[in-house]
Order: C-alpha cells, then sequence, then structure tokens
C-alpha cells in the first residue's frame, strides 16, 4: 500500500522538520558552514547551491528557500557595493533557486509535486507503480540531481565576474563554529530508517498480514505514532504522568481550536497583503478562542493562557506554533488557483457526455498522442517531453503544466509496459527543472521575492543555460531508465 507509506514518509519528514527547526539546527549548520568554506565569492555561492541542495533533497523546498533567504541576504552583505550588484544579487538568486530546484528531484519528499505526481500514478495504477518508493526515487534521483548540482556549479562560476570579493565574514557566525552533530545523527537515523523500511518494500514485497496491510505498512504507522508522541506528548524534561497528561490536553485543546485559529489567522493574512480591513474580526475570534480554552485549561490545571502564541515548553513541539506558522494567505492562493485551473480546464466539458473532456485536456491529449505517434521510440519521445515541459513551466508554472499533462497520458497508447509512468515522472521531474522564470516554480517565486534589484538578464540568461542542461540530463537519465525497466 504505497499511498500509505508516502503519506506517512511525508509527515514524518514534516514533524522531523518542525523538530530541526526548534533546536535552530539549521541556523547552526548553515554558519557552520560559512565559516569552514573558502571566504570567496566562488566559496559563498558554492555553499548557497550545495545547501538548499542538501537540505532540499530531506525538506520540500520551498521551505528550505524560506530558511535560506535570510542566510543568503546576510551573504550579499558582507560585500563592498561593487558596480555590479545586480549581477551580484542575480548570482546568488541563481545559486538558491538552481540548488533548491535540482534537490527536489532527488527525492520523493523533495518537492509537494512529487507526491501529486505519485499519488496520480497510484489512482491510475499505472503499471510499475509498485516499485516507485522513497527508496527508489533515491536511488534514480541523487546521481541525477547531484550531477546537475555540479553543472549549476561550472555554470556559476563561469559566469561570475572577476573582482567581487567579500569582505571578512561577521563575527557572530562564530556561534556557529560547533557542528550541531546530536541533533543530526537523530535526523541522519530517521532518515536511515525511512530508506531500510522502503527498501524491504521494494526488495521483498511482503505480502498482507492484517486487512491489507502488509509489515512494512505497519512499521510505517506505528513509526508515525512513535514520531507523533515524541513530538508532541513526550515531556521534553521532566518525565512524569501529570507533564503528560498537559501535553494530551494542550495537543487536543488547540486542534479543537483549529477552525477558529484558522480563520482568524487567514483574515489577518488576507488584512496583510489585500489591506482588506480585517483587524476586528481577527480580535474577537482570537480572544473567544483563548477564553475556550483557558475555560477547559484553568478547570484542570489552574492557570490561564495570555495568548494563542503561548509556547508549551513542555514539550518538544507546540501544536499551536505549527498552526499560527503556516502561510495560510499561500493555502487560500493555492485553492483559489485550483479552482480557477479546474474551471479552465473545464471549458467546452459537457456533463452529458462525461467521456469527453474540456477543449484544453483534449487540446494537450492530442498533442501529447501526436507527440508519441511521431517519436516512435523512447529517446526521442522522453527527449521532446522534457524540453517542452521544461519551457512549457516557464509560462504556466509546475503546477499548471503538470495538471495539464498527466491526464494527457492517459490518452498514449504505451509502447513498453512502464511507458506511462516513465512519461509522468518525466514530466514531474522536468517541471521542477524550470530555472528561467520567476513564477516557473514556488521555489522560484518565493527566492525572487525575497531578493530586491538583482539583473534579470542575468536570472534568463543562467537560467537559460540549466534549462538545456537539465531537459539534456533528465531526458538521458530517463532514456536509460526505460532500458533497464
Amino acid at each position: 500500500m504505497n499511498w500509505l507509506q508516502n503519506s506517512t514518509i511525508l509527515a514524518i519528514g514534516f514533524l522531523l522538520s518542525q523538530l530541526l527547526i526548534a533546536a535552530k539546527t539549521h541556523h547552526r549548520l548553515i554558519e557552520y558552514f560559512l565559516l569552514h568554506s573558502r571566504s570567496t565569492t566562488a566559496g559563498l555561492l558554492t555553499g548557497t547551491l550545495f545547501l538548499s541542495y542538501a537540505l532540499s533533497v530531506f525538506f520540500s523546498n520551498t521551505v528550505v528557500v524560506l530558511v535560506m533567504l535570510p542566510v543568503v541576504r546576510k551573504m550579499l552583505g558582507v560585500f563592498p557595493n561593487p558596480e555590479k550588484r545586480k549581477q551580484l544579487v542575480a548570482l546568488f538568486y541563481c545559486a538558491l533557486i538552481f540548488g533548491a530546484n535540482t534537490g527536489g528531484m532527488a527525492s520523493m519528499t523533495g518537492s509537494p509535486l512529487n507526491i501529486a505526481a505519485v499519488g496520480f500514478a497510484e489512482f491510475q495504477a499505472f503499471p510499475g507503480t509498485e516499485r516507485l518508493t522513497f527508496f527508489t526515487w533515491l536511488l534514480a534521483g541523487v546521481p541525477l540531481s547531484f550531477l546537475l548540482m555540479l553543472a549549476a556549479r561550472w555554470i556559476l562560476l563561469k559566469n561570475t565576474p572577476a573582482g567581487l570579493e567579500p569582505r571578512v565574514l561577521p563575527a557572530h557566525l562564530e556561534t556557529g563554529s560547533v557542528l550541531p552533530r546530536k541533533p543530526l545523527v537523530f535526523f541522519a537515523g530517521n532518515i536511515a530508517l525511512i530508506v531500510v523500511l522502503t527498501a524491504a518494500q521494494f526488495l521483498l514485497s511482503p505480502p498482507p498480514v492484517v486487512s491489507s496491510l502488509n509489515p512494512v505498512d505497519l512499521a510505517f504507522i506505528l513509526y508515525l505514532v512513535l514520531v507523533l508522541f515524541f513530538s508532541f506528548l513526550y515531556p521534553r524534561k521532566v518525565r512524569t504522568v501529570r507533564n503528560t497528561v498537559v501535553n494530551v490536553v494542550f495537543l487536543l485543546l488547540f486542534l479543537a481550536a483549529f477552525p477558529l485559529i484558522l480563520a482568524s489567522k487567514t483574515l489577518e493574512q488576507i488584512e496583510t497583503r489585500l489591506r482588506i480591513p480585517t483587524q476586528k474580526t481577527c480580535a474577537l475570534l482570537d480572544r473567544v478562542t483563548l477564553q475556550m480554552i483557558n475555560a477547559v485549561w484553568r478547570k484542570l490545571f489552574g492557570e490561564s493562557f495570555d495568548s494563542l502564541s503561548i509556547h508549551n515548553f513542555n514539550s518538544h513541539l507546540s501544536i499551536n506554533r505549527i498552526i499560527l506558522e503556516i502561510p495560510w494567505f499561500g493555502l487560500l492562493l493555492m485553492v483559489c488557483t485550483a479552482l480557477l485551473l479546474f474551471l479552465i480546464l473545464s471549458l467546452g466539458d459537457n456533463p452529458a457526455t462525461p467521456e469527453r473532456d474540456g477543449i484544453l485536456f483534449i487540446l494537450f491529449q492530442d498533442f501529447s498522442s501526436r507527440i508519441a505517434s511521431l517519436a516512435g521510440n523512447p529517446t526521442l519521445l522522453f527527449s521532446v517531453i522534457g524540453i517542452s515541459t521544461i519551457f512549457a513551466t516557464e509560462l504556466l508554472n509546475n503546477t499548471t503544466v503538470l495538471l495539464l499533462l498527466s491526464p494527457a497520458i492517459l490518452a498514449i497508447e504505451p509502447v513498453f509496459p512502464t511507458e506511462q509512468l516513465l512519461l509522468l515522472l518525466v514530466i514531474t521531474v522536468s517541471a521542477s527543472g524550470a530555472y528561467m522564470s520567476p513564477i516557473a516554480t514556488p521555489v522560484n517565486a518565493l527566492a525572487f521575492g525575497g531578493l530586491e534589484k538583482l539583473s534579470i538578464k542575468t536570472v534568463l540568461r543562467l537560467g537559460l543555460f540549466m534549462n538545456l542542461v537539465a531537459a539534456l540530463m533528465i531526458s538521458g537519465s530517463f532514456i536509460l531508465l526505460s532500458h533497464v525497466l
């Protein structure tokens, strides 16, 4: 039951990232790397590229960009004000998005697009999907993405102008001189366990033992329960039954209050972004929510909270802090965009003829079928699909391209058994390989919005080089996979 394992891996990966962020491990790791890297422009660009790549292999690449943006701005501050300031900012922007997008290709959890593609493949029951696990994705994704990262480094350094050397790094970075070994060992151990479990699923294909669940499924369920318990319920310091009960009540209260908190935070972010006055409504919702929580908490423990953002220092993670820090406005925009796309894709869709899709779906299905019939062999087919996807993503963003092209795959009559699955993966991976346009991927958009005064000309030029290299390497990799499978 791969969908269960993939969902569990996604949830565990999110919780692990929250645990490391709560311990400030990412800041300590970044500062350690910066202190021990060469204090040159080439060294700092390489450091930015490598860190954004390495973190994106295991964390969602959009989260990595948000974490790395303050670091990049800090690094830009160590340079004197050069004449080619815009070009310098563009180089660091490219290092950040090249690393994050490329790292997102390496693992199933590196990009939300990967999980969506796997879900679609399982829903359509494409042949070969049962062999698509976190482990097998790593086997193919890490070598491809690492080579692509090396190509990105070469492109960056070849386009770095001379005479842009930084000053000495700020003294405050000395706090990161000690490598955070314990959190890294904890994280590495969890990743190793996930790899072992998914490898067991791939190599052994164990039969079901309880209903439709096999031993690996049961192990993942137990693993998730233990991670949840450690994150939210297990007392961090004084391990007593009372403290465990405190954590349980804290978790349940804020989960029960989730709808009110969601409404309040969404309205608050709408006011910030759109200047629509919602302050009074937000204050009312927060006050009602706090009163409800305090009514229970005061009765049980004789205490009360001053605000909803109170940190539960008795547990490793505070559920309310996670809820409050989620960008709900961004998620609202994603939902609205998805609805708009659905309406656009439904143009010409007649409910009386459910077997016939809308105009755009038919257009892309015909286009895909024509390419498949003209290609005639995997080499040409994967090359054309890879290049088309990468450059289409520059205009439509990767989520739209995946939504449009995924159903079109169904119209292709497969020449070999796993062709439809490999085509879906070509589209998914290629959609993360769009490096030119700021709207191509969420990574590009976040990084573009977080850095000011960068040279668009430099971004487009370097992005074009990376697009061509990515198209060549991605299509080549899948041509090899088609022969292996």
